[in-house]
């Protein structure tokens, strides 16, 4: 197999190999192996626990200028980081519950029994 090691170096910048530098040192960036410079990097990247991750999304409420789509779509996007596995559903029903920050929705919502995601998204929307 081929060194990528050149290609991503040239790819990446003067920054890029400027940080690979330091963390290499004192091995030279261009001697080492694809796999050992992806190691250095995520080694060096800052990692997010998962329990801030859903305490984030735990949190949600949706602001009073907000729509509802908008405030699901966020929903989403927080979600996907999280880690919920089989739970995905669950979770995202229960946070747009209690986050809809609309007593009207948030009754009609709490009508319906054994609600779906599906089906309060539709309701909200």
């Amino acid at each position: 197999m081929q060194n990528q090691s050149a290609p991503f170096l040239t790819a990446g910048g003067r920054d890029l190999y400027s940080l690979l530098k330091n963390l290499a040192f004192p091995e030279v960036p261009a001697k080492l192996p694809y796999e050992s410079l992806k190691s250095l990097l995520l080694n060096h990247l800052p990692t997010e626990f998962q329990a801030h991750k859903r305490a984030k999304f735990n949190s949600m409420i949706r602001a009073d200028h907000m729509s509802c789509r908008d405030f699901i779509l966020q929903l989403n996007r927080q979600a996907s980081r999280c880690n919920h596995g089989d739970r995905l559903k669950e979770q995202m029903c229960d946070r747009l519950l209690a986050g809809i920050n609309n007593l009207t929705l948030q009754r009609k919502l709490l009508e319906k029994k054994d609600l779906t995601f599906a089906e309060a998204r539709k309701i909200c929307e």
